[in-house]
């Protein structure tokens, strides 16, 4: 009978050991579900956060007024930004439990004020289906698109030759949806894709082509061909059958920061009776699997969409290239470049061969002042395709940019007496040289400017656009520069400028310019009180703060910073050349208070002395876009999303009602996704049911939650390879997350000697003894003595209880310094107030020599280390590492105030045992 009823109770454990069991997963994969939703909003916000900042910069730079645009421009970066600062929005309150839903009110109120702004702004359709070039200037870019428009400008206002053609309006675009009854067809199948299903290929792939193929299979309206044949008869009548063209899509945002190469369609040597199919399938092509996957990652709207595209005659060239009216990396260098090849131009604007380069005088002589002849082997030249390319739409629609273009040019070998002849006549070099004159006389910047050479000796130019200076690096002095590529000279460094002192050789550019000004090093924000009109500021650090003396400012330098971050966003704002990131050689200390010194930020040098050849390359040039109505537009436009006014995130207005632009909630939603991310560990607590036990010599029970890919053999779904298991064993080596490990190496330091006994000053000890018998405040302040570690591969939220001590560190460490940073906090202790508030001090002190920004109040401590890049994010989680043990048992040696001091001196020096007590 004892035997049975023993057995019965055996049997009934061991059914309720299973259910627990079975209840326990349940709640592990739950808990784990909730640490990596959290990470994947801060993640999503973080990105959010950069992709506005890059449409911001964008539009810093159309500021400027060198760059073409028009109003869709505008209405487009406002509705990207508007989408991504939703998304940070939405992400915080999500991530916080909606504690700032005020941010919602804010920013429709900034919407708001922006359509109070385009309220009366004329946006009427063009008046015509098609546009002649001749009747085209740059204020025409909204209906042609900026291609057409810079065409259609070099042509009627400077009389200089471009390609024969004209611009199939968006008026037709829209036209032709409409006639056709196709903008139902296609919402009701782009209504069948999210955001969450933009990579899934197989279903973009499918409603693809049936758009595509609804787009083909319908007839371009009998109107819009009308037009399309009238404009072919006025220019070709007389030869029709000897007329190619080529057809460029211009869509909305092609003017702006997103990068559409590759997206949409271009088709080059079209038959005059193909453009009809031809314009079919280029407008197709907006809805391509990738051009509408690229669209949405970029929160493009589909209902503010529309195509204009540009019908060119095909220059048949004899020889082509590339023309900079100065040179593309030297600032100092004001002559006119030009590259050229045989045939046509892609093989010099790629640089697949090495073009012959020509460096031109910029006077009314036009010297010649270089030749550099190249071997050309080979060149690219047209050929006509195969009719069934465009009589069959399936073909069509089917091949990709590469393989339409290839439809049209090939590759020849060029005849070997011509291999190593100029491609240009001296003559013509000085014909192309003054065209370049005249067109950055009109635009009023230099120009980077497209060439070609037609079979009866005319130049004529294919682009022009504004030409963006471009700093060569040592590390990429050879490598392949965008705009920048064509001849061995362009890609070279240019050397420093003889007869000044180089003080700083290499650095980021976050802002281009130069700056001549006396030095004045900022420590704190109370230095800039004292800053000096027309100074240079320098810095340890980035900082919005600087803002208050930008407008006062020459010129900024710090060792350390993110040149996409708010501090540098500024910075372009204000048009202050700015220096971040410098070489680890490079020590801020070589530069005195006071010294003269000229910042380059084109070179990314900093010289001392004022060097006169910088200031009067770079003397200010009217833009040409300023004063017009478009350009003012933007203007107020940018008024409601640039600016920054919440700079000091402990100012009293830094709350979400303080918040005035799509930047200041930018910055808002930035710094409190910190803070939201660091109270994850008091989750850790509540939630540990899938945790694993750390196997290392530690004095701390530390127990790893994996959001996912922080453990080897655990991915990006956040599913570990050992969830299975749960409550088991790891070791360090199965650990794969960057903060963590570096965390560990600090804390598993060999001169920490953790197991060693602790040197103790007898009359602190028996104070703290004192303290915890007498006070029954503690009794309750006491936290549970296992740790936490939330892991991801570049993520690590730590949190440690130990006694009476309690610290977070919260931290992420990745490629993009932007998102870089370290917080940690320190509070608790089994000492009296001053002893606690000692500790904390010393702390401070501690941290402070390592550049972390600190905050004490009472027994606690706060700081964070930000935006830096990430082997000094390791750098610094291995001190803290250090630090955490090292202060285990400072509130017995916290006895004087000598002693705050005395503790610090001896960690910075790395007596972590004290050896000198």
């Amino acid at each position: 009978m004892p035997t049975i009823l023993g057995n019965f109770k055996k049997l009934i454990r061991s059914r309720l050991v299973k259910a627990k069991q079975g209840k326990n997963q349940g709640d592990n994969a739950e808990a784990n579900a909730v640490f990596r939703f959290k990470y994947t909003l801060f993640k999503e916000l973080l990105s959010a956060n950069s992709e506005l900042f890059n449409i911001l910069a964008d539009m810093e730079q159309k500021l400027k007024g060198t760059h073409i645009f028009g109003a869709s421009y505008i209405k487009n970066q406002v509705i990207r930004s508007m989408i991504q600062t939703f998304k940070m929005v939405k992400n915080l309150n999500v991530l916080s439990g909606n504690k700032y839903p005020q941010l919602y009110q804010v920013l429709e109120k900034i919407n708001q004020d922006i359509k109070s702004v385009n309220t009366g702004k004329n946006e009427c359709e063009p008046p015509f289906y098609v546009i002649p070039y001749k009747d085209i200037l740059k204020k025409d870019a909204d209906f042609v698109g900026g291609k057409s428009a810079n065409l259609g400008e070099i042509q009627n206002r400077l009389n200089i030759p471009v390609p024969e053609g004209f611009a199939i309006t968006a008026k037709a675009f829209n036209g032709f949806l409409d006639v056709n009854n196709l903008r139902e067809d296609i919402s009701k199948r782009k209504n069948l894709i999210d955001a969450d299903d933009i990579h899934d290929v197989d279903l973009l792939n499918r409603l693809s082509r049936e758009i595509t193929g609804l787009i083909l299979s319908k007839p371009v309206p009998d109107e819009i061909m009308a037009e399309i044949k009238k404009a072919v008869d006025t220019l070709w009548a007389a030869s029709p059958s000897d007329v190619r063209v080529a057809m460029r899509s211009s869509a909305i945002g092609e003017d702006g920061d997103l990068s559409f190469a590759g997206q949409y369609l271009t088709l080059l040597n079209i038959g005059l009776d193909q453009i009809g199919e031809a314009y079919k399938a280029v407008i197709a092509s907006l809805y391509s699997a990738r051009s509408v996957s690229y669209r949405m990652s970029k929160g493009i709207k589909e209902e503010d969409l529309s195509m204009a595209v540009a019908c060119i005659r095909m220059v048949d060239s004899v020889a082509s290239g590339v023309m900079y009216t100065r040179h593309p990396c030297n600032i100092l260098d004001d002559h006119i470049l030009i590259n050229a090849v045989w045939g046509l131009g892609p093989y010099a604007v790629d640089g697949i061969i090495r073009p012959d380069t020509f460096v031109v005088e910029k006077n009314d002589e036009l010297q010649i002042l270089s030749r550099d002849i190249s071997d050309k082997a080979v060149q690219l030249v047209c050929h006509r395709p195969s009719t069934d390319a465009l009589e069959n739409p399936g073909i069509t629609k089917s091949k990709s940019v590469e393989q339409n273009m290839a439809e049209g040019i090939r590759e020849i070998p060029v005849p070997i007496e011509k291999r190593s002849a100029p491609a240009l006549t001296d003559l013509q070099i000085q014909a192309l040289a003054g065209y370049g004159r005249k067109l950055e006389a009109h635009y009023k910047c230099a120009q980077d400017i497209e060439w070609a050479l037609d079979p009866e000796g005319r130049i004529i130019i294919l682009q022009s656009r504004p030409l963006k200076i471009n700093a060569v690096s040592p590390a990429s002095a050879a490598s392949d520069l965008s705009g920048a590529t064509h001849g061995t000279d362009i890609r070279k460094r240019p050397d420093p400028i003889s007869g000044y002192r180089v003080l700083i050789e290499e650095s980021e550019i976050a802002s281009q310019g130069i700056g001549t000004g006396t030095a004045f090093h900022v420590k704190s924000e109370d230095d800039l009180a004292a800053f000096p009109v027309k100074a240079i500021l320098i810095a340890h650090h980035s900082s919005p703060e600087y803002t208050m003396v930008m407008r006062q400012c020459s010129g900024i330098i710090t060792e350390s910073g993110s040149i996409s971050g708010h501090m540098a966003a500024l910075a372009r704002e204000f048009n202050v050349p700015t220096l971040m990131g410098l070489g680890a050689a490079t020590a801020l200390r070589d530069i005195p208070h006071g010294m003269e010194i000229t910042v380059d930020g084109y070179g990314g040098r900093v010289y001392q002395g004022v060097v006169t050849e910088l200031v009067a390359a770079v003397e200010k040039q009217e833009a040409h876009m300023e004063g017009t109505p478009v350009h003012e537009h933007l203007k107020k436009i940018a008024g409601l999303m640039l600016p920054l006014y919440l700079i000091n995130p402990k100012a009293p207005d830094f709350i979400p009602t303080g918040c005035k632009t799509l930047h200041d909630i930018a910055r808002f939603c930035h710094e409190y996704s910190y803070i939201e991310m660091f109270n994850v560990s008091d989750m850790a607590s509540k939630r540990d049911k899938c945790s694993f036990r750390l196997l290392a010599p530690l004095p701390i029970d530390l127990h790893i939650i994996d959001l996912g890919s922080g453990m080897k053999g655990s991915g990006e779904s956040g599913d570990p390879a050992t969830e299975n298991t749960c409550q088991g064993m790891v070791s360090l080596d199965q650990i794969q997350s960057v903060p963590f490990l570096a965390l560990m190496k600090g804390m598993l330091h060999k001169d920490l000697n953790t197991r060693d006994p602790k040197p103790v000053n007898f009359s602190g000890f028996l104070s703290v003894m004192q303290e915890q018998m007498l006070s029954p405040g503690h009794v309750g302040d006491r936290f549970g003595d296992r740790s936490y570690a939330i892991i991801a591969d570049k993520y690590l939220n730590f949190s440690s209880r130990v006694g009476y001590h309690y610290s977070v560190v919260d931290a992420y460490c990745g490629e993009t310094v932007n998102k870089n940073y370290i917080s940690f906090s320190f509070k608790g202790g089994a000492a009296d107030d001053i002893k606690r508030n000692r500790r904390v001090r010393a702390i401070a002190l501690i941290l402070k020599s390592f550049d972390f920004t600190v905050d004490v109040k009472e027994d606690k401590v706060d700081a964070r280390f930000q935006k830096y890049p990430c082997p000094l994010i390791q750098d610094r989680l291995d001190i803290l590492g250090r630090l955490l043990l090292f202060t285990r048992q400072m509130d017995m040696l916290m006895t004087t105030e000598d002693s705050v001091k005395w503790v610090a001196d001896n960690f910075i020096a790395g007596n972590y045992n004290l050896a000198a007590l």
